[in-house]
């Protein structure tokens, strides 16, 4: 039986489990200098039925696909955001709220920047 040893990162592997790319990748967040509440919330979001799948497939739309729809996500309430799928198949997303926030470089200019 494999005894366990502690690696100098301070996590306790069992023998041969060094080369496996699961428990280096493990290792890393564990012990990486990562914020161990983002890993819970890393975890708990997965455990959301279906998150993995719409993960996999942002991940895989086109890099500008990705762009503009993260930046509508994070320039705004997500909550104001609406989406309508009209007959041909296309879907429109409309920001409800009464006044969008400005765009960034207008705060910059207005600070005096």
């Amino acid at each position: 039986m494999p005894r366990n040893r502690k690696l100098r990162s301070g996590i306790g592997l069992v023998e041969g489990q060094q080369s496996n790319p699961t428990w280096q990748v493990i290792e890393s967040l564990v012990n990486g200098g990562t914020d161990p509440s983002r890993l819970m919330e890393l975890y708990y979001w997965t455990r959301e039925p279906g998150v993995i799948e719409v993960i996999r497939a942002y991940l895989a739309l086109p890099e500008a696909t990705q762009r503009c729809l993260g930046d509508l996500l994070l320039s705004s309430n997500p909550g104001t955001i609406e989406a309508v799928m009209d007959a041909q198949g296309r879907m429109m997303l409309t920001q409800t709220e009464a006044e969008p926030a400005p765009p960034l470089k207008n705060l910059r200019r207005s600070s005096g920047g």
